[in-house]
């Protein structure tokens, strides 16, 4: 049988233990837990198989013997078998949502586990081992199958991965930060050592930082899933053992960390010592080891000299004959230090090395032409640094078969920039070179040698190992230049005795680390059984008897801590339970009495209820008899029909009468303006409920009858145009609410509609948006918030007024906010829901086809009202032809137009006014010709004609503000300041930043000697246009006549 050899300790043994530990302690944490789900089973399974996973290597580590290479079985069955139960975990966790692919996916990966596990022992048993100084354990050397199982333990780790993916697409939201949470932390406890695993053995890191990282990592990870699960999961698990947990978790990271820089820093003084030892014995001092062998190679000569030592070797030091030349130009580049010319002497030194160091020649050269290559301390440093990437590269190389090297070392050694790319060309000229395949292998393998630095250990021996030559000898060395003979010296000692060093440093580290263990692990459940078990377990046996209706339990306060505080509180509570009881009883034995005498009470509030409830009803009802006569409907037009619907949210009975109150109010009238018929209408709804939202309504109608029914009677408030009416109905009623203070609010839409024509001229404040119903569509004519609420102060700055024209079958749908608060559902508190959709109402008056009482209907099957709602429908109906023009006269009207129109073009502006006139004169009544007659007489300057002609037009298309702009413009220009005042009036209040109006009307104020109003208005047109000159000359003169007229007064 072969040998285990003795027991040797290091830091890769420390490193397994922590993982060992953690590992088993977390997997008993979840298999003793009591009635456990199948999830909890699945992951201490999972667990346990990972710490013998750490297991296999801590064995592994702390045996010399080449025996301990089978506990490599227990590392490859460790990862796989981890794996299958994590897989079963993610499927197992909150619940089971797919029992048959977890029980096929079950079988499955544990049949692959058990072939590729008894594959693997059967190839090992004849493979031989390889002993491996990067970890300083021994392996099988069976490369093909460890890149196999490469790939298969990562198709393990991915198919937990997806699985939990396709977990969480069925979880409740609740479970799925838990899971998320456990998938990263074993993602991080796979996949990173797996990674490491490839570099640290390939030679990019080493590999106790590999070792540090992979037990941080399990540490940490699983620290992190089983706190998580544990809050989480359902399973009853103890306080005890979270504090174990987390304590276990901190020691074991803090003493990797501080064990890590111990150990390595006892390294470095073992190095120190065996590198004077052996330049003592090389001078012939005293020493108090003898080497195990001493050769010296001359660097002149070539040649190497072996000096007997205590033992034979069996290798030799021509295998790595380049070593001997790195160590040799590393300390003479080293000795060109504070030396001017040391690049040339470097370069010389470079031309006369062998052809086995010409990658570092060329890699140094390359070096040489950085910038940042000062003196010969950088030049090394830049070698130093690019030490892993030549291991790493030596390492691939011997990886690749003899037989095709050639093509497949091309791809490691393509790169022609950066670092190595020197030693890339050196080895892409071997292997463009004529030498056969195996000499290629072996002279790429001595150009990767490393470098040795001064005092750097190196590892030499017989590596291999088979049973049919059982014999092996390790030993570390170090490389001694003689720089004054040119003599490179390697002395060797055992390597046994550098495993007994590392023995002695970290055993005591090792027994710390059990003894925390063991203190954490039993100690901590020994001081929390008197401190915090015992005192919770009383507090949950008292818990019990109380609510089995003992209430004379007490408990014993031993220590005032925190579960003292908790003791004093739970008697405290028992005690205001018997006292509540106690009085209970009291209550119920005298509850008869009780209820008589609070029957009588509440029968005499009922009747004082009832009376103040007579009384509010009186008032009720007065009230609602003087907001009647306002809820008139009296436009009687045949062209524009408007149509009323009016619930009010408060119904009440007064005698025998059943009413209804609220502050929504409808009022449609006729009224005659500039000889021209207009329908009014006003939707509103005045804020508060009932009483105080009646009084707004009353306060508003009977104001607006009042200034409807002068406009019917004096020709003065007739002798206005619509703007101008609406702008100033709306200022009177805004003026009355003001004075109320912001305790009376009324939102409203006022407008008025032109019985001929269909145009729509209105306001709203702060009101639901009005409606339009078009062929069958409904849809909003307005976008924006235009003014605040009437009673709001600040509402009266520059009002504008929104025109809309109306075509043939319009229906227009005006209503208060109680069109959209709709309760639609409770949720489950019993909290409402209410519609915040505005656009909901589109809908309805869709489905309603625009008819108030079928639009109600809708509203009521889709949610109750929870406020007052008033609906307001105006139609406008199919315009009768006013002018049927015959063909002939229309066929000579266009006639004329054409020729007026290339007269005009060609400039003959006199003979386009003709024909337009013969135009005229056989229909006055087309706007086409009057339009036309505008722009010629503008080209004209005949502004008096202009005047009159845009005049006659905006009769015919009121709607056309641009026109209504030219007739002011053409009524100052003829000095006509009233009509020029009107007009500029009207199109500011369309369009209150239409600046060239503003100016025209500022100019006709002046005129008309009105400067403070000239000054205002010109001042909201320099807002505007803040960078116009004649602007500010215009309002400096304005300003020097104000001046003057102050003087002369």
């Amino acid at each position: 049988m072969d040998s285990w050899g003795n027991i040797s300790f290091d830091f890769y043994t420390f490193g397994s233990l922590v993982g060992v530990i953690f590992t088993f302690y977390n997997a008993q944490l979840f298999l003793t837990v009591k009635e456990k789900s199948e999830a909890t089973y699945n992951l201490g399974m999972g667990t346990l198989w990972l710490g013998i996973f750490h297991f296999g290597y801590l064995i592994n580590f702390s045996f010399m013997g080449p025996a301990s290479a089978y506990m490599r079985w227990f590392v490859i069955i460790g990862a796989m078998a981890g794996s299958v139960y994590l897989t079963g975990f993610f499927l197992s966790y909150p619940e089971i949502y797919f029992p048959r692919l977890k029980k096929y996916i079950f079988w499955i990966l544990s049949a692959v586990v058990a072939f590729v596990t008894s594959f693997f022992v059967y190839i090992s048993l004849t493979a031989g081992r390889l002993f491996f100084f990067s970890g300083h354990y021994w392996d099988f050397p069976l490369p093909l199958f460890y890149k196999a199982y490469a790939v298969i333990v990562l198709v393990f780790f991915l198919t937990f991965t997806i699985l939990a993916l396709i977990q969480l697409f069925k979880m409740p939201k609740e479970s799925k930060f838990t899971l998320i949470s456990i998938l990263i932390s074993f993602v991080l406890i796979t996949m990173i050592p797996g990674f490491l695993n490839v570099l640290s053995r390939d030679g990019a890191i080493g590999r106790g930082l590999y070792q540090t990282i992979t037990d941080l990592v399990l540490v940490v990870g699983l620290f992190v899933a089983n706190v998580v699960y544990i809050n989480n999961t359902k399973d009853k698990t103890t306080i005890i053992s979270r504090i174990i947990g987390i304590s276990l978790a901190s020691f074991l990271l803090v003493l990797q960390l501080v064990a890590y820089s111990v150990i390595q820093q006892t390294e470095s003084n073992y190095d120190l010592v065996h590198t004077a030892r052996a330049k003592n014995y090389i001078a012939g001092l005293e020493t108090d080891q003898v080497p195990s062998f001493h050769f010296t190679y001359d660097i002149k000569d070539k040649s190497f000299l072996t000096h007997k030592g205590l033992e034979e070797t069996k290798f030799m030091p021509k295998e790595y004959e380049a070593e001997f030349w790195n160590v040799w130009a590393l300390e003479l580049i080293l000795s060109y230090e504070n030396q001017s010319n040391w690049e040339s002497k470097t370069k010389e030194l470079l031309r006369i090395l062998p052809e086995t160091s010409r990658g570092y020649a060329k890699e140094i050269l390359r070096l040489l032409s950085e910038e940042s290559i000062k003196n010969p301390k950088d030049l090394i440093t830049a070698i130093e640094s690019e030490k892993r990437k030549i291991l790493y590269t030596r390492n691939k190389l011997r990886e690749i078969p003899v037989t095709n090297f050639t093509e497949k070392a091309s791809g490691l050694v393509k790169g022609e920039k950066g670092a190595l790319s020197g030693f890339y060309a050196e080895a892409r000229n071997v292997l463009s070179s004529s030498l056969s395949e195996e000499e290629k292998y072996k002279t790429l393998d001595q150009m990767f040698s490393p470098m040795p630095n001064h005092g750097e250990r190196n590892y030499r021996g017989q590596v291999k190992f088979d049973s049919k030559e059982p014999n092996y000898s390790f030993y570390v060395s170090y490389l001694i230049v003689d720089k004054k003979n040119e003599i490179v010296h390697e002395v060797g000692y055992p390597y046994s005795d550098y495993r007994q060093f590392q023995h002695e440093v970290t055993l005591p580290w090792i027994i710390g680390l059990i003894s925390l263990a063991i203190l954490v692990i039993f100690g901590y459940r020994l001081f929390f059984l008197i401190a915090l078990i015992r005192p919770i377990e009383q507090i949950i046996e008292g818990l019990t008897e109380v609510n089995s209706g003992n209430l004379e339990y007490r408990l014993n306060v031993h220590v005032e801590d925190d579960i003292g505080f908790m003791a004093r509180s739970f008697n405290r509570m028992v005690r205001s339970i018997q006292a509540a009881r106690k009085k209970l009883q009291q209550y119920a034995e005298q509850l008869e009495v009780k209820v008589q005498e609070r029957t009588k009470e509440l029968e005499n509030t009922l009747k004082e209820v009832q009376s103040l409830k007579h009384q509010q009803d009186g008032d009720y009802f007065l009230t609602s008899l003087l907001l009647q006569p306002f809820n008139v409907n009296h436009a009687m037009h045949e062209n524009v029909r408007v149509d009323f619907l009016l619930e009010q949210k408060k119904k009440f009975t007064f005698k025998q009468y059943e009413k209804e109150i609220g502050g929504d109010l409808n009022i449609a009238n006729q009224i005659v303006l500039n000889n021209r018929s207009y329908t009014v209408f006003l939707n509103a709804d005045a804020m508060g409920k009932s009483m105080q939202g009646a009084g707004g309504a009353l306060v508003l109608g009977s104001v607006f009858e009042s200034i409807i029914t002068r406009t019917q009677l004096l020709s003065e408030a007739r002798n206005t145009y619509p703007e101008r009416w609406i702008k100033n109905t709306f200022l009177e009623l805004h003026k009355i609410f003001e004075g109320f203070d912001g305790s009376m609010l009324v939102s409203l839409v006022l407008g008025v509609v032109d019985n001929e024509t269909g145009l729509l001229y209105f306001i709203n404040a702060e009101h639901p948006w009005i409606v339009l119903y078009r062929d069958g569509i409904a849809s909003f004519i307005e976008n924006e918030l235009m003014f605040r609420k009437l009673g709001t102060s600040g509402v009266q700055g520059n009002l504008y007024i929104k025109t809309f024209q109306l075509e043939a079958g319009d229906i227009l749908i005006a209503g208060s906010d109680g069109r959209d608060d709709l309760l639609i559902s409770h949720t489950a508190e019993g909290k409402r829901v209410i519609n915040e959709d505005e656009r909901l109402f589109l809908k309805m008056v869709e489905a309603g086809k625009g008819e108030l009482e079928q639009i109600y209907d809708e509203l009521a099957k889709f949610g109750a009202l929870t406020d007052d709602l008033s609906l307001l429908r105006i139609s406008f109906i199919e315009e009768k032809e006013r002018y049927k023009i015959e063909k002939d006269k229309l066929k000579e009207i266009q006639s004329l137009l054409a020729k007026a129109k290339e007269a005009s073009e060609s400039s003959d502006l006199q003979e386009a006014v003709t024909y337009l006139e013969k135009a005229h004169s056989l229909e006055e009544n087309i706007p086409e010709i009057k339009k036309k007659f505008i722009q010629l007489y503008l080209k004209l300057k005949d502004y008096g004609k202009a005047k009159k002609m845009a005049k006659d037009y905006s009769l015919l298309r009121p709607m056309d503000t641009e026109i209504m702009y030219i007739t002011a413009f053409c009524a100052r220009k003829v000095a006509d300041i009233k009509t020029a005042i009107d007009f500029g009036e009207r199109v500011r209040l369309r369009d209150p930043n239409h600046v060239k109006n503003l100016i025209n009307l500022g100019q006709t104020y002046l005129a008309d000697k009105n400067y403070a109003r000239a000054e205002n208005i010109l001042g909201s047109a320099l807002e505007l246009d803040p960078e116009n000159p004649s602007l500010i000359r215009l309002i400096e003169h304005i300003r020097k006549k104000q001046l003057k007229q102050e003087e002369t007064l």
